[in-house]
């Protein structure tokens, strides 16, 4: 499907795997220069998340937005939410870029997509570009052991996502963890929950594979493969990613942290022309170095 935008053409269309079947969207503007790609966290959608953001992006000319596994559009064949695996993604990520022709890009990655951007960067190397994280997963505290502990609470709430009648218990116990500071406008807090209730399951699924993925993978091994670093954290968000961020800019020269303020967790929907223009900063810096 082709739709003519003002600021460009947007294509999407459905990338087929073994086991799904993969949404994807890719606008290509009249001006900027090169490609970035997308990732979206988990429960909610490429298009949710970034098209309030696209408009006030000009730095590329190529946007892709594939839609990640248990969100959005991408289903399995038979319609059935099935768990998944961080390197699962990532192969799904691999092979759409091929098949777009994409040899070359920067990554754009937020939450549950941030994880993905870094694991995608670890396997892909050179042919990804300069990385932009918003509250990445993985990254949310220095202190390994407390942040397996830490873990097992969103375990739970995948776990009653799963089981309850309805999964807005399981949501808002996430939110508890990911966003403690966020604002309690009960008008805001629907929105947040209806955002993210839209498929359970899948939602739940995300949060188990970022569980699996804190328990197992090498966290050192994965920042050391990362290069062209920019990192943002909500002001409102936990003290700890903050600290975290922070001292990873303050300890490499390819890592630039900044700080949202009056955002949290959902910083691409609370604030995003802002956002977009600090991303727009950030395609510049340490441009063309490889850490």
């Amino acid at each position: 499907m082709t739709t003519s935008l003002d600021e460009g053409e947007l294509r999407q269309g459905t990338l087929a795997r073994p086991d799904q079947q993969c949404h994807w969207r890719r606008l290509e503007r009249r001006a900027g220069a090169g490609k970035v790609v997308m990732l979206h966290g988990a429960g909610v959608a490429a298009e949710l998340t970034w098209g309030p953001m696209v408009t006030y992006l000009d730095a590329w000319r190529t946007f892709l937005m594939p839609d990640l596994r248990g969100m959005g559009a991408t289903r399995a064949a038979d319609g059935r939410e099935r768990p998944f695996s961080l390197d699962e993604v990532v192969d799904d990520v691999e092979v759409l870029l091929d098949a777009q022709d994409i040899d070359q890009c920067d990554v754009m990655g937020y939450s549950f997509g941030g994880l993905v951007a870094m694991r995608l960067k670890q396997r892909l190397g050179t042919r990804i570009g300069r990385m932009m994280l918003l509250e990445p997963a993985l990254l949310e505290r220095e202190d390994r052991a407390t942040m397996v502990r830490v873990r097992e609470g969103y375990a739970e709430a995948a776990c009653a996502m799963r089981e309850a009648s309805t999964p807005e218990a399981g949501i808002v116990a996430f939110l508890d963890l990911i966003a403690p500071h966020r604002s309690r406008n009960p008008r805001a807090e629907r929105m947040m929950i209806r955002r993210l209730a839209h498929r359970p399951l899948g939602f739940a699924n995300a949060l188990d594979c970022v569980t699996d993925a804190v328990r197992h993978l090498d966290r050192d091994a994965l920042l050391e493969a990362q290069h062209d670093v920019t990192s943002v954290v909500g002001g409102k968000s936990l003290a700890a990613m903050q600290a975290y961020h922070s001292t990873l800019a303050q300890r490499r020269s390819d890592w630039r942290y900044i700080e949202l303020p009056g955002t949290d967790h959902s910083l691409p929907f609370q604030k995003p022309r802002r956002l977009a223009g600090l991303l727009q900063e950030a395609s510049s810096f340490n441009k063309g170095e490889d850490g």
